[in-house]
């Protein structure tokens, strides 16, 4: 239960040089090398490599005890999220990168003294088998988008970025949260609309005759894009963050004078669902696999090291 909660918490994220440097460009398309990871602290600032400081990245972003195959394709995600805020400079310092990376006495807290050493081999070696491969779509860096687990479908973001679709991903089903139940009092549940910045005021009796909530508009992944409260219309992530929800995929119902909120899946819903991509890694895909199922048709590079 304890682990459920920390990644629940998490879940609700890139001619050839000869001097270390984030960037080159090699035949028209960009190139990589191991870059340094300022990290700041109260004594000193400390730099590390990119590749060793993915390993604390990845240790807060996917469980450990994932299949190793689903391990190297978050840490592809990663590295790829990292180049891409590089800005061709040699070093960035961790606070720019605005991800989650745990140090070790928080990997030990999180997974037992004993366990650390074997969880991290498996992240260390995730990282090493992967080291300096990111993700590209015509040339250039993705937005590598990633969530724990979709609605069964991972999300489309329009054309303009043509490798995230939609795609089937039914191992989110099995995912141990993937479907949540919150039960609010109606005033408490008007308590917390009421405080979305813009709102308009939603009093108590607009909501018990089981009219005043309406989804206006779901996108095809069954994500709620659009959702009428009281007279106002909000968008589906703004209601998501006003009801602490796991995702902004959800339908209403009334239930003994309360409202109940049947929510699926578990983060923003595009890109690379890792439970689902975890289910698939069992039955045998590989990294490169993977990532070219949830990443419509994109390369997977290597770089200098």
């Amino acid at each position: 239960m304890r682990r459920c909660l920390f990644w629940l918490t998490f879940m609700i994220m890139f001619p050839y040089i000869t001097t270390l440097a984030w960037t080159g460009r090699v035949k028209g398309k960009e190139t990589y090398t191991n870059g340094k990871v300022i990290i700041e602290s109260m004594k000193e600032n400390r730099a590390v490599s990119t590749e060793e400081y993915l390993v604390h990245v990845l240790a807060a972003q996917i469980p450990a005890d994932f299949e190793v195959e689903t391990l190297k394709a978050q840490a592809i995600i990663a590295r790829t999220y990292i180049y891409g805020l590089s800005e061709q400079r040699q070093e960035i310092y961790e606070e720019e990168l605005d991800m989650d990376a745990l140090s070790t006495e928080q990997m030990k807290v999180l997974w037992g003294e004993m366990e650390y050493p074997t969880m991290l081999a498996k992240l260390k070696n995730a990282v090493d088998a992967t080291a300096g491969l990111y993700l590209l779509y015509d040339g250039k860096l993705i937005e590598p988008l990633f969530c724990y687990a979709s609605s069964g479908i991972t999300r489309s973001y329009g054309e303009d970025v043509p490798y995230l679709k939609q795609k089937e991903s039914p191992g989110d089903l099995l995912a141990e949260t993937f479907r949540s139940m919150p039960m609010f009092e109606i005033k408490e549940f008007v308590k917390k609309i009421n405080e979305i910045p813009g709102a308009l005021t939603v009093v108590e009796e607009e909501l018990k005759d089981g009219e005043g909530i309406q989804i206006v508009e779901r996108d095809g992944a069954g994500y709620v894009k659009q959702v009428q409260v009281g007279q106002k219309t909000y968008t589906g992530e703004e209601i998501q963050y006003a009801l602490g929800l796991a995702s902004s995929c959800y339908s209403f119902e009334q239930l003994d004078g309360k409202i109940r909120v049947i929510c699926k899946g578990i983060g923003h819903g595009y890109g690379f669902a890792q439970f689902g991509a975890n289910e698939m890694a069992k039955e045998g895909s590989t990294y490169e696999e993977l990532l070219k199922y949830y990443y419509n048709n994109v390369e997977i590079v290597g770089t200098e090291q």
